[in-house]
């Protein structure tokens, strides 16, 4: 069933409720209330106290009623189980995305990097999670590093209440709950107690570091699928070739054809890459905050992500 419910609403609903987490200060940084000044954008962030970044990519879930439901038959040939009613949400494949090629990089300790998708898919039963504050309690959360590096075929994750499965190749992977999303947290905290202003600089080059690695990782990709498209191309003439013999000149021209259009082909796969948003010019803020603006601008911007920093509450 496709879902009533856009990605904006439950990120909203999810990054809301997890700022009224009672044992944690969870601070998501949206850049332009940090240049604004406004409260909410950064500002109850404390820059003496340590911080555990989380990055949460929001998906909305599809809701499968069927056992012909495509991951259920992968599911089920493997010998698996997969409950019905379930659901599943796409990794986008990696000719028309650098996405999760970016997301698996930056998926590195001490980041905590996520696949947040909801057990849910109607306008109504979000209003009763979000009326319960449950809806991090009605979610799921999956690593990039659960799932790992993908091929070009399509990819869905599909969950039940017990199970959680990467397919076209079934695989069985590991979501956590809130509680458990709660307790990593806890862990990374307890891991590192420098202030998060000691530590700002190191998330800055973390970030620079899985933009570089994953745009080569997916343009390694995409290169791999162009030889193995232009391999098939040339196959192909060959058995032309041998079914009808042909000129030397012919022959040429008949490979050139097909590599053009492998090149087309490719062409028309690739995503275009977004344009960058424009911003008005920041207001006077410390270099910290000023920094803070920019990791966050480049999480949604670069990995399509909301930055949200959390911190112990104070004492």
């Amino acid at each position: 069933m496709i879902p009533e419910i856009s990605e904006f609403s439950y990120g909203f609903a999810l990054t809301n409720e997890l700022v009224r987490w009672a044992e944690l200060s969870v601070a998501p940084i949206f850049p332009s209330l940090i240049e604004e000044g406004g409260p909410g954008g950064g500002y109850d962030v404390k820059l003496d106290r340590p911080g555990a970044p989380l990055f949460l990519q929001f998906k909305r879930s599809e809701c499968m009623t069927r056992r012909s439901a495509r991951e259920w038959k992968l599911v089920d040939d493997l010998g698996g189980r997969l409950g019905v009613p379930f659901y599943r949400f796409p990794v986008t494949q990696s000719l028309k995305s650098d996405q999760h090629e970016l997301l698996l990089a930056l998926d590195t300790p001490p980041n905590l990097v996520f696949y947040a998708a909801p057990r849910f898919h109607e306008l109504s039963e979000i209003n009763r999670a979000w009326q319960d504050a449950a809806v991090s309690a009605r979610s799921v959360f999956v690593a990039p590093s659960e799932i790992g590096s993908l091929d070009d075929e399509r990819h869905n994750v599909a969950f039940d209440a017990a199970r959680t499965w990467i397919c076209s190749e079934p695989r069985e992977i590991r979501a956590l709950t809130s509680r458990d999303l709660l307790e990593k947290i806890k862990t990374a905290l307890n891991h590192d107690d420098r202030p998060l202003r000691e530590t700002l600089p190191e998330l800055s080059e973390r970030l620079q570091r899985a933009e570089v690695q994953g745009r080569e990782r997916a343009e390694a990709k995409r290169r791999a699928y162009e030889r193995r498209q232009m391999e098939l191309a040339a196959q192909k003439v060959e058995l032309s070739v041998e079914a009808a013999p042909m000129e030397r000149g012919d022959f040429l021209r008949s490979v050139s054809r097909s590599l053009i259009q492998t090149s087309i082909d490719l062409e028309a796969l690739e995503a275009p890459e977004p344009t960058p948003p424009t911003t008005r010019p920041m207001e006077e803020i410390s270099p910290e905050r000023r920094t803070l603006s920019r990791l966050a601008d480049q999480a949604a911007r670069v990995f399509d992500s909301q930055l949200v920093l959390v911190q112990p509450r104070d004492e």
